[in-house]
């Protein structure tokens, strides 16, 4: 092993020799050494026995290009760029091809990273062939992250991709999932089990929007918290289970107004108490009630039905009486209304099947062929591969079709189909009854009062006749 300069000076013949033995001894070990040689010149050959590497000096004579690693002869991906200590060159570098084919990275023989032709990524997998607007990383065979032309939406998938139709269609044959973020918006949807590459119906179980308000199976936004079910077949709506086994008596829900709590939901092994804020320290002007029995006599309970049930009599009462009799008792106004915001016309708009940009699909991926190679005792260190070709299907372009005009969205698309707002719906506002309502528990402290009262003049009453 051994480098020369590649000059071979004026001399005698013994010295003349010995320099050109020198210089071809350089040549054929492709100048072997640990140091790279003192003389270079454009495209000469250095094997880099330090960092066990065949390396070309570039055209321009200013740096070295890593060809592919002694031990092992492999090819050095990316080898003008790159070295053990950082990019080389000093300015941006770039891995790839430059051809319409996709690109891979193996490490043991097999591939780990896919990037297509559309530059959608896959981490142990060959991505799907997803929608032109969108760009997916695929993670093994059921995770991705991808994102479409809007800004600000991503979204993080379970067994899903977007076809070139832009229809979500199940990656595998299972269930699948998806959070969506959009406009602020995360929305979170679930699918049944489904075929492979056929069309997901979703169901949203799930949406918070950008104002903080979460919606569990509801797209309502009339509140914080929303939540719908059927309650004739899905049971409960919400439980609130507390694992104590103790006897004593546990919070399990509090109520807070501007910061303090003016109210919860206890429970104990047998039983659930409603709790309103009743410390005496959080009153004053405290005095016995009087004239109970009069107030008691100007409530006015009756019996009726609501229209909703009209096959069911109750006993009650209406709220603006009682609230005129105990006020605290009544919420709201007799006779209110308020303002309400609907849709006086439904958006309008267009079903259609999506135009498709003629492409090249890769089917197979290609396989680099390597030789056997082996250790200084002739023992295999890893087998030849054959060389194989990537199979390639061409996808021919397809037109937009517009199958319905002037519709309004349909619950239910067929395979394939999307639907497009062309007209806005048309929003107007209305007056509607805000109704009243009653806590009936309001009512206990005058009715104690009134029993009170009676009490103390039957007591009179018997001591008078005593």
């Amino acid at each position: 092993m051994s480098t020369h300069d590649y000059v071979i000076a004026n001399q005698n013949g013994a010295n003349t020799r010995s320099d050109l033995n020198n210089a071809l001894s350089a040549i054929v070990s492709n100048n072997s050494s640990a140091s790279e040689p003192s003389t270079t010149y454009a495209y000469m050959w250095w094997a880099d026995t330090t960092n066990d590497l065949l390396k070309q000096r570039n055209a321009a004579d200013s740096a070295w290009i890593n060809i592919l690693t002694l031990s092992t002869g492999v090819p050095v991906a990316g080898a003008a760029d790159f070295s053990n200590g950082g990019d080389t060159a000093g300015a941006d570098r770039t891995i790839g091809n430059n051809d319409a084919y996709a690109f891979g990275i193996e490490t043991g023989g097999v591939e780990r990273v896919k990037w297509d032709t559309s530059g959608n990524m896959g981490l142990g997998v060959v991505p799907e062939s997803w929608h032109s607007s969108y760009t997916a990383l695929q993670i093994g065979n059921g995770g991705h992250i991808a994102s479409d032309t809007d800004l600000d939406y991503v979204a993080i998938g379970g067994n899903v991709y977007k076809n070139a139709s832009g229809i979500w269609n199940y990656q595998n044959t299972a269930t699948a999932s998806i959070l969506e973020q959009r406009d602020g918006k995360h929305t979170f949807k679930v699918a049944p089990s489904g075929t492979a590459d056929s069309a997901i119906s979703w169901t949203t179980a799930m949406t918070i929007d950008n104002s903080g308000r979460t919606m569990l199976g509801s797209a309502s936004t009339n509140a914080q918290l929303n939540t719908h079910y059927n309650g004739a077949s899905e049971g409960k709506n919400i439980i609130c289970n507390d694992s104590d086994t103790g006897g004593g008596s546990n919070g399990i829900m509090a109520f807070n107004r501007n910061g303090s709590e003016v109210g919860y939901i206890s429970t104990t092994t047998t039983a659930t108490a409603y709790n309103t804020s009743s410390d005496y320290r959080l009153k004053e002007n405290v005095v016995p009630m009087t004239g109970s029995i009069d107030r008691l006599k100007a409530l006015k309970p009756s019996r009726f039905n609501f229209i909703a049930d009209a096959d069911t009599t109750v006993d009650g009462f209406l709220a603006h009486e009682a609230g005129e009799v105990v006020p605290e008792a009544a919420t709201g106004t007799k006779d209110a209304m308020r303002t309400e915001e609907y849709e006086v016309t439904p958006a309008l708009g267009e079903v259609f099947t999506p135009a498709i940009e003629a492409s090249i699909r890769e089917v197979t991926p290609a396989v680099i062929g390597t030789p056997t190679y082996y250790d200084i005792d002739g023992n295999v260190l890893q087998e030849a591969v054959e060389a194989q070709n990537a199979v390639h299907e061409a996808v021919e372009a397809v037109a937009e079709v517009v199958i319905e005009s002037n519709v309004e969205k349909p619950e239910q698309l067929s395979e394939g189909q999307q639907w497009r707002e062309v007209t806005p719906a048309e929003m107007g506002e209305r007056e509607v009854e805000d109704y009243q309502g009653i806590d009936q528990s309001k009512l206990v402290p005058l009715l104690v009062a009134a029993v009170q009262e009676l009490t103390a003049k039957v007591e009179a009453l018997e001591t008078a006749q005593g």
